[in-house]
């Protein structure tokens, strides 16, 4: 058998590895039936032989020795019956209406048409079968058997030889139609799993990328005040030193931990919590909502950072969790990306709900003679936060305007 098809159509089967049921190479299985088929067929053969029997009365010594080599003729065609179905039946056409020594090896032809050809080949075929040996009991009269026992008898066999074959290769296109099936479900599955694994490797990017982007640029900014301190005509004590070194370690420390707590959610998404841990271990942060737009403000004004803000949050403490992450990735994009690109800028953040819709923007001025930034940006946080806000149903505008660089996120207040 061939384990490999593809879908069948027309009554015909395309097998992946080119090869057709018909032109497969036998398995063990079908060796042996085949084996014990062709003995048998001989055993019915050479039963015509024994003169002793007298099984063949009616039919005249002069055709006997005709009709034994149809007999053997028909009982050697069997091997070519799985490969070569119509050549066989074609064949054996004469010695099926003519000869009784083939009488078993006639019956395993048809079968195997009906099992291997289409219907519209198989079915006309025996038909012929059957009307070639009606002439039979006319021309070689079987003593004892009348003409209407001969004509039940002989359509009885053709058609339960057809009968079996049709049953057998309706059973085996299922088979392969079943294999064809699994075989696409395989390829289905194999391309929904790569797409779910880069949506998943999509999503630990923008997390990581929020959650990092964010701190490097505040220890980028702290350390660059300590460098421009140190290098002054007057060198900072050491205490600035000291305060300076330790916020720089706060912020790294900060990174580490939410960029931990991040990995933690994306392998368990309930709501921020996380299966307990040994003794001792950092308690879990929860995931940032709402209420950490303010201190996200706080932080960067504590860095150096000129931010105004207009946050109107009361009326938003019923959103759901993920638009309020959404929220709060997007002023904490619109901050990193003024630290980074606009140094010294004063940027203004609102978050607002204006007819019926909320509106999260972050904008501020372009310095003059600000060429580049002292952290190359790749453009991945602004793709993150406009697929965030395409999932909430919102839209995402970002560009240059009017001098301004502006980010804004809007997200239907009814949705939400």
């Amino acid at each position: 058998m061939v384990t490999a098809a593809l879908p069948v159509e027309g009554g015909r089967t395309s097998v992946r590895a080119g090869l057709s049921p018909l032109r497969a190479p036998r398995t063990g299985v079908q060796w042996v039936v085949d084996c014990l088929l062709f003995v048998f067929a001989l055993l019915v053969w050479a039963s015509y032989l024994d003169p002793a029997r007298d099984v063949t009365p009616g039919i005249p010594d002069w055709f006997l020795p005709w009709d034994y080599a149809m007999g053997i003729l028909s009982c050697c065609a069997l091997w070519w019956t799985r490969s070569h179905p119509l050549a066989v039946g074609l064949v054996i056409f004469v010695p099926a209406a003519l000869s009784a020594s083939a009488a078993f090896a006639v019956v395993v032809v048809i079968y195997r048409m009906a099992a291997y050809l289409r219907p519209q080949v198989s079915v006309p075929l025996v038909a012929g079968y059957l009307a070639a040996a009606m002439p039979y009991h006319a021309l070689f009269p079987i003593p004892g058997v009348d003409w209407p026992s001969y004509l039940i008898v002989i359509s009885l066999l053709h058609l339960l030889a057809l009968s079996f074959g049709l049953l057998a290769r309706s059973r085996r296109l299922l088979l392969e139609g079943l294999r064809a099936d699994a075989a696409r479900e395989r390829v289905v599955a194999a391309a929904r799993l790569e797409g779910a694994r880069r949506a998943e490797r999509e999503r630990i990017a923008r997390e990581m990328h929020d959650v990092l982007a964010h701190r490097v640029s505040l220890l980028s900014v702290h350390a660059g005040a300590l460098e421009y301190r140190t290098a002054g005509e007057v060198p900072p004590t050491l205490d600035e030193v000291r305060a300076a070194a330790a916020v720089i370690r706060q912020n790294a420390h900060l990174a580490v931990e939410e960029l931990r707590q991040v990995l933690v959610v994306l392998r368990d998404p309930v709501a921020g919590t996380a299966p307990e841990g040994p003794p001792g271990a950092l308690p879990e942060r929860p995931q940032p909502l709402l209420r950490d737009v303010s201190r996200l403000v706080d932080e960067a004004q504590g860095a150096g950072q000129r931010v105004t803000a207009r946050l109107d949050l009361d009326p938003l403490h019923d959103l759901p969790d993920n638009v309020q992450r959404t929220v709060y990735r997007t002023v904490q994009e619109g901050l990193t990306n003024a630290r980074k690109h606009a140094a010294g800028a004063v940027v203004t953040v609102s978050v607002e709900v204006s007819d019926g819709e909320l509106h999260v923007g972050v904008a501020n001025r372009l310095p003059v003679g600000v060429t580049a930034s002292e952290i190359p940006g790749a453009g991945a946080g602004l793709t993150g936060l406009a697929e965030r806000v395409r999932l909430d149903g919102g839209r995402f505008e970002h560009g240059v305007r009017d001098g301004e660089f502006r980010l804004a996120a809007y997200l239907p207040r009814e949705r939400a």
